[in-house]
């Protein structure tokens, strides 16, 4: 157990402890960060990666945001990164819906972990994460009673094989890739795989959910994130559109990242998780 008390630190006011969570025969590598005065613990929330290979360091941004709301958080090494056990995929849409069950499991392992401190058994349980975590929570959700709430960044409501035409498209923002408007055109006539697709998961989904997407994100394809979320048109689901906002909740007009605690929490104290 390390104290993380210093005014330099990143998490200022938390305990670190290093853990190793289970799941089946693979072990997590993880740190669990909890505030100093565990008895003012309202929520916990488990850090789920986007499709990089990234240790829990490397999801920083989004524990950073868990602290700062008082929470305590749960980051792991991604499965087949770091210390964690496992076997690492780059994504690929074939594999696609077998990769993403498999990320999911690991995700309810750390969601198992969480239930059994003594500090945590009135708090809140929630994940938070961006890009390729927009389809990993919805399906660790659709699998779990215990998951009371859901912040999304920059995730896609379309499937996986839409997401990767488009995002070839842009070249993901490359300057050799077609512009957004016109990658949104094309995709609509797209005939390829599909490999995992989240319309059903999110049909059924009754868990309160934020989305963050941004206007000029190079990698979603927001137009038809935002099509099927209008469609879907579910009370539990809040969109935050960030005007110019790229794959990593910058402006692209100003060069400044949006303050996404500003909406978040709000919405918090909306739906009951924050007092």
């Amino acid at each position: 157990m390390k104290l993380i008390g210093d005014q330099n630190s990143k998490y200022e006011g938390y305990i670190k402890e290093d853990v190793r969570i289970l799941n089946d025969s693979v072990a997590l590598n993880a740190a669990y960060y909890s505030p100093f005065y565990t008895e003012e613990i309202k929520a916990a929330l488990v850090i789920v990666h986007g499709s990089a290979p990234s240790t829990y360091e490397d999801v920083s941004f989004y524990t950073k945001l868990g602290t700062q709301l008082g929470m305590a958080i749960l980051a792991f090494d991604k499965r087949g990164v770091g210390e964690s056990g496992g076997t690492y995929e780059y994504f690929t849409v074939a594999r696609s819906k077998a990769w993403f069950d498999l990320l999911a499991s690991d995700v309810l392992a750390c969601v198992e972990w969480l239930k059994s401190k003594p500090e945590l058994q009135q708090a809140k349980l929630g994940l938070l994460g961006g890009s390729q975590a927009g389809w990993v929570m919805p399906l660790a959700a659709s699998k779990s009673k215990d998951i009371d709430f859901m912040i999304i960044g920059e995730g896609a409501a379309v499937s996986a094989g839409e997401e990767h035409y488009f995002s070839q498209l842009t070249g993901d923002g490359d300057i050799n890739g077609i512009s957004i408007p016109e990658a949104h055109k094309k995709l609509k006539k797209i005939t390829g795989e599909r490999g995992f697709d989240p319309r059903n998961i999110l049909e059924q989904l009754g868990i309160e959910t934020l989305w963050f997407l941004g206007t000029n994100d190079p990698v979603i394809p927001v137009d038809a994130t935002l099509e099927e979320l209008k469609r879907l048109n579910k009370s539990n689901f809040q969109v935050v559109l960030l005007p110019f906002g790229d794959h990593s909740f910058v402006n692209t007009q100003t060069n400044k990242r949006y303050d996404l605690l500003s909406y978040i929490k709000p919405w918090l104290k909306q739906i009951g998780v924050l007092q």
